[in-house]
């Protein structure tokens, strides 16, 4: 399907992207950024206390919202929603800025890169939120991303 080939491959094009990015997680550990389809893992039991790269952030998802077609001559248009989650303890709230450099470096990956996996194609606009909750110190940022998936065409020729 179009939508999981496409979450597949901006999953696969950000993991590259940010190998060479290091963040703190929660236990104090520099690590890359990690980038999970749709959702972060589930946590099963205590593995923070026998991995220190346990705790899912820093992460980005990248969610499937929806998408479709105008008609049968237009291409599919996918909605993509990258949530990006932070860790930083420190007592003066700056965390939600290593959430904006992410979504900043994300903005101009695509806008330099308007291709995602040879076939996709950015859409504008792009659009991105933090929200209004006190998370700390866990921050958090979105961003939409549009994109035009190639045409289904028709098997059966006209007549």
């Amino acid at each position: 399907m179009t939508q999981e080939f496409l979450q597949d491959a901006i999953v696969e094009d950000l993991k590259g992207f940010f190998s060479r990015y290091q963040l703190t997680n929660s236990l104090g550990v520099e690590r890359e950024i990690k980038v999970y389809p749709h959702d972060a893992p589930i946590r099963q039991g205590d593995d923070e206390a026998q991995d220190p790269e346990a705790p899912p952030e820093p992460y980005v998802i990248v969610r499937t919202m929806g998408g479709g077609v105008q008609d049968e001559n237009s291409p599919h248009v996918v909605e993509i929603v990258l949530v990006v989650c932070v860790y930083d303890r420190d007592p003066e709230r700056q965390g939600y800025r290593d959430a904006l450099h992410i979504v900043n470096e994300i903005y101009r990956h695509y806008a330099a890169n308007g291709i995602v996996g040879k076939r996709y194609s950015l859409q504008y606009p792009i659009k991105w939120t933090t929200p209004d909750d006190d998370t700390h110190p866990y921050y958090f940022a979105a961003m939409a991303l549009n994109f035009e998936a190639p045409a289904v065409i028709k098997e059966v020729p006209e007549t």
